[in-house]
């Protein structure tokens, strides 16, 4: 795929206001050739049914726009780490519906937040994880599940290659996980992208831990904090602290081309214009 003749999958977080089936009507507007969904609120528990019309709309709009690799956004009350029983049951119940839900809009890709230790440890969290995970895969999913790397902002884990990798060596269906490599998270949790030398290092690190084949999505975004600030804030392409400095070594790799890549900026798709324009400018050099 392509994205306005550059060798860059390039996609955003839409909106499914009006119509599931809108979103990828939404993507086309920006000339993605992929994009991110929510398929329910993100911040409730309950989720209306897809309606099979609906259902049917999407998948069409998708293909006939030739679109590929889409990504859903699970829900962030999810928290695969959970040790307590309740929240532990509401989390299962949750993430198998969401599983469901992406399976039936044929989403190449689920996105999840790994977790939180809260009052218990970082390894015994990380163990809940991968064993939430085994519970949840049925063996006619489709989606792969992919982890996204944290911030490390309070006690969620998920914020070191080594972290992610400990949790996808313990997964029985290794064929349906992956991950999801959010630059801004990233940087916050304390790794140099910003410069080439920094951002080799890192991506070798990346390799030698969890593999480059585990890597099979992105969300593109600049950070409002330092690098280390373990501050989890997104800022617009360029205007953060990693900048487009550290933004150009992502999209410029070619190793990287075929991954989608979806900005979730602060401003949504009223910025993606100016977004654009910044990534455009760094792939004309």
């Amino acid at each position: 795929m392509t994205f306005r003749g550059y060798s860059i999958t390039l996609g955003g977080h839409v909106s499914t206001a009006g119509g599931i089936w809108n979103a990828p009507l939404r993507a086309e507007k920006f000339g993605f050739p992929t994009f991110q969904i929510f398929s329910k609120n993100q911040m409730q528990w309950n989720a209306k049914p897809i309606l099979e019309k609906d259902r049917e709309d999407f998948k069409l709009k998708v293909k006939e726009r030739k679109m590929e690799k889409i990504m859903i956004h699970a829900s962030y009350l999810l928290n695969l780490g959970a040790s307590k029983e309740l929240q532990r049951k509401k989390t299962l119940n949750g993430f198998s519906e969401e599983i469901r839900r992406a399976d039936l809009l044929d989403a190449d890709y689920l996105v999840i937040h790994p977790g939180s230790a809260g009052d218990g440890t970082e390894n015994h969290a990380m163990s809940n994880i991968t064993e939430a995970i085994n519970e949840s895969f049925r063996d006619d999913q489709r989606v792969t599940v992919l982890l996204e790397t944290a911030a490390g902002q309070g006690s969620n884990v998920g914020y070191t290659f080594e972290q992610l990798a400990q949790m996808i060596d313990g997964v029985q269906k290794k064929d349906r996980v992956g991950v999801c490599f959010d630059t801004c998270h990233v940087f916050a949790s304390g790794y140099d992208i910003r410069s080439k030398e920094g951002y080799a290092e890192s991506m070798d690190r990346l390799s030698s831990t969890v593999g480059l084949a585990m890597l099979k999505g992105m969300h593109l975004n600049d950070s409002k904090g330092e690098k280390g600030s373990r501050l989890d804030r997104h800022e617009q392409i360029g205007k953060g602290k990693l900048g487009l400095e550290g933004i150009s070594n992502f999209v410029t790799d070619k190793r990287l081309s075929k991954i989608p890549m979806c900005l979730e900026t602060p401003l949504g798709e009223d910025g993606y214009d100016r977004d654009i324009e910044n990534i455009l400018g760094i792939l004309k050099g």
